[in-house]
């Protein structure tokens, strides 16, 4: 069945898992989640982890976000999950990138695409986890942007060892009223060459069989512009970002994307969430099925237990990479299949 966001345009249209929002609200609840802000302490691999202990717990139905003010603020559109987490995508239709062996010309909402993750924490307040993509001459802008705008600077790195042009990523976060953070964000995308306004495709399709690969990963499916396949495989442990207990949604769970290309085949990158302990056997399975290792990485500061991520490349037949990304998957707290 397809599902629509209650966005009044989305930039995908969704099948598959969703999130449980209610369960997802009972769960907080019952183990005290917490809406303010603190600091985490790092955790030590291959050592128990202590869960994060805020000090304001989310009550039970707190209020969603202002969604349809934030799209208006950022000028693009977005899909907001079952549990109540709005992602809003911005393609950065102004690079032409290419990648990965063997080379891919890599598609509008493939891969170079600044995303923005709300959260409600109820009692006017939200969490704000985003990551941009940017041309070298952009990342100092954006970080002087960061800091007078009040959001923690969390990371900077590449996904691809070898993009061209190559393109940065900086992750940041922010924690306060919803609107106050989207006019934050929008005025650090303001430093940046992101063509603006945004709006998604009315009903788009691809050739993948989307169905199959939202089962095989575990996860929910999304068809987004020329045909692009995202499934994010959500984590099933309880991650503290900034004291805050957040939904698997927030971008830190698996994300797969598919890139359809000439005689079935399809680009697929998926981008591993991993605690420490997982790392080592989920390199070690893609490694052993060829797959390109672009990175390994934290993007989150103040994360408890510390996250992990790495961007993999591989082209050849849609479903058989599915499966070997499930292999990948199966040595972390993602969702079993």
């Amino acid at each position: 069945m397809i599902i629509n966001s209650s966005s009044k345009t989305t930039r995908r249209v969704t099948l598959g898992r969703f999130c449980g929002g209610a369960a997802l609200v009972a769960a907080l609840v019952a183990t005290g989640a917490a809406a303010a802000v603190g600091t985490a302490a790092p955790s030590t691999a291959g050592t128990a982890t202590p869960r994060p202990a805020p000090s304001q717990t989310r009550p039970p139905g707190a209020e969603r976000l202002p969604v349809k003010a934030i799209e208006t603020i950022l000028q693009a559109d977005g899909r907001v999950s079952e549990s109540g987490v709005l992602e809003v995508e911005m393609d950065r239709t102004d690079l032409h990138v290419s990648g990965g062996r063997p080379r891919v010309r890599f598609k509008d909402g493939f891969q170079i695409q600044n995303e923005l993750f709300f959260q409600s924490l109820g009692r006017g307040k939200a969490i704000l986890n985003g990551d941009l993509a940017l041309r070298p001459q952009e990342i100092q802008p954006v970080i002087d942007a960061f800091i007078a705008q009040g959001l923690t600077f969390q990371a900077q790195h590449q996904h691809l060892y070898d993009l061209r042009p190559m393109v940065w990523f900086v992750h940041f976060r922010g924690l306060g009223d919803p609107i106050r953070l989207a006019r934050a964000a929008r005025a650090v995308i303001a430093r940046t060459s992101t063509p603006l306004p945004q709006h998604s495709p009315p009903n788009p399709t691809t050739p993948l069989p989307v169905r199959e690969l939202a089962r095989i990963l575990g996860g929910d499916a999304t068809v987004g512009e020329n045909g692009i396949v995202t499934v994010t495989a959500p984590r099933t442990d309880r991650i503290g970002l900034g004291g805050v207990v957040v939904d698997p949604d927030l971008g830190v769970s698996t994300n797969i994307q598919f890139q359809p290309l000439a005689r079935g085949r399809a680009a697929v990158i998926p981008d591993f969430s991993m605690t420490a302990s997982e790392t080592q056997p989920v390199i070690s399975v893609m490694r052993h099925r060829r797959w390109e290792v672009g990175c390994l990485y934290n993007q989150e500061t103040a994360e408890i237990p510390q996250l992990y991520f790495s961007h993999m490349y591989r082209v050849g037949d849609p479903v058989a990479l599915a499966r070997q990304i499930r292999e990948g998957l199966n040595h972390t707290a993602a969702k079993r299949a």
